[in-house]
């Protein structure tokens, strides 16, 4: 697919027709997409949304674009002026980058409700829309699917990050017949997983990475993982083998030798699971890289061919007894993710998306007591850390996904380590995200029908 698409875009820029690609948001994540899409051919970043418009115009010139030719305005009219003379759009409006001439939107602001804001937009607008924004994806990524096929459009969430590279993995390894018993990631911020972590906790190594507290937090505690691991298990099926996943101290080696059943010497109940790997450390206290999968991905396959095995143990596969661990000790987030923008304008095809609906929730768990009349902080706070659960089971305990409590009144106080339910809590009714999650859940947030792929898993986990 890769060498049809490089031809494509190759013959888009010989005919001066590059895919024009829309930005909303301009941070870390995003620049590092822009300035990517800067080195190719046949794709151009068009227009940036950013609520700092230096930091927007910062991520054009890093693309090549010259600073004098960027204009700048949140009117329609002289933004598509300015696009026809092939001069680059910064925006503070993030309304105005769907309704102007690009042919696909990426929002990459993390913020789920700015998200939600944005993909529906950009899909009644016509223009197909790639999510680097996985934290709206795990809430109404299933309706936003519908809606962008409705619409003759392409939603998916972006390549590069872990649940695009797993994707990847598992839709080729599975194409070829294994049985796929585990997939996950082992990032490099869980060798200091810290489900209580706070902005304060990590305030310093912060301020020595060069970024946002709060950003670091999603990591630091586990939400950001949850999060990835959901996305994953909706478009794959697979579950969590137990809530909030296993995610055992692991290396390469011991990968192979955890994530099997416990019948087998292994952690799992079941195969078919997402999960993740904290690193192994050497005695200085460092990551061990040589050891570890980190900063990448995993996926442990099962066979039962005895030529199959011979054929892994021949080309030094690691693994023992039918199970092998396949993994790439790297993914590229930013540098990967104009493949998903190409993907969806050449070849119609979603990268990742919630293709068996919503098989996994996250849902937000307390970090200390909680008092009635408290308001959430939310994502990246002191006050929730994210954990993944069976959608069925979150739905009948009635447990509120952690993307629609930012913001929420406590009703009554919660304990540490309680998940937050529905009675527990006062959500913003009036938000984009709320009414979208709402009419997914059959007109009511918090009332879906246990149906389809979710309530399946669900019988056969308690079976």
């Amino acid at each position: 697919m890769y060498g049809i698409m490089k031809r494509q875009l190759e013959a888009r820029a010989r005919d001066g027709n590059p895919i024009r690609v829309g930005f909303v948001g301009a941070g870390r994540m995003g620049s590092g997409a822009i300035c990517q899409i800067g080195l190719m051919a046949g794709m151009t970043t068009s227009v940036i949304a950013d609520l700092d418009a230096e930091r927007a115009a910062r991520a054009f010139t890093l693309a090549g674009r010259r600073r004098e030719d960027i204009v700048f305005t949140d009117h329609a009219g002289k933004a598509e002026d300015a696009l026809r003379a092939d001069r680059p759009v910064v925006t503070e409006n993030a309304e105005l980058v769907s309704t102007v001439g690009v042919d696909a939107v990426v929002d990459a602001t993390g913020v789920p409700d700015v998200g939600a804001r944005v993909a529906m937009q950009t899909i009644m607008a016509g223009k197909h829309i790639v999510m680097l924004n996985v934290e709206t994806d795990v809430a109404i990524g299933p309706i936003l699917h519908q809606m962008a096929e409705r619409a003759g459009v392409v939603y998916t969430v972006a390549s590069g990050d872990e649940p695009g590279l797993i994707a990847e993995f598992f839709d080729r390894y599975s194409l070829l017949g294994f049985e796929i018993v585990a997939v996950g990631k082992a990032a490099s911020s869980l060798a200091r997983f810290d489900p209580y972590a706070t902005p304060e906790s990590v305030g310093e190594d912060a301020r020595r990475a060069g970024i946002n507290p709060h950003f670091l937090v999603t990591f630091r505690d586990g939400t950001k993982t949850m999060i990835e691991m959901a996305a994953v298990s909706n478009y794959t099926g697979l579950v969590p083998d137990v809530p909030g996943m296993h995610g055992p101290v692991a290396g390469v080696e011991e990968i192979v030798r955890l994530f099997r059943p416990k019948s087998e010497g292994g952690i799992l109940n079941r195969r078919g699971v997402v999960d993740f790997a904290r690193p192994l450390m050497t005695e200085e206290g460092r990551i061990d890289f040589h050891r570890n999968v980190t900063p990448g991905v995993f996926l442990v396959l099962y066979t039962a061919e005895q030529q199959i095995r011979d054929d892994l143990d021949y080309l030094d596969v690691t693994g023992a007894d039918g199970y092998y661990n396949l993994y790439t000790p790297y993914h590229l987030v930013t540098n990967e993710l104009p493949l998903s923008i190409a993907a969806a304008v050449l070849q119609r095809h979603p990268a990742v998306y919630a293709r068996h609906g919503l098989v996994t929730e996250v849902t937000g768990v307390a970090k200390r007591d909680l008092k009635s009349g408290e308001r959430i902080d939310g994502l990246g706070g002191a006050m929730l850390y994210g954990s993944n659960d069976l959608y069925e089971r979150a739905r009948a305990k009635r447990q509120a996904p952690m993307c629609l409590l930012p913001g929420a009144r406590l009703l009554g106080d919660v304990r540490k380590d309680e998940v937050i339910t529905y009675d527990r809590v006062e959500i913003d009714t009036g938000t984009t995200l709320y009414h979208l999650r709402a009419l997914q859940d059959g007109g009511h947030a918090g009332h879906a029908p246990a149906t389809g792929t979710g309530a399946r898993q669900l019988e056969e986990t308690e079976a």
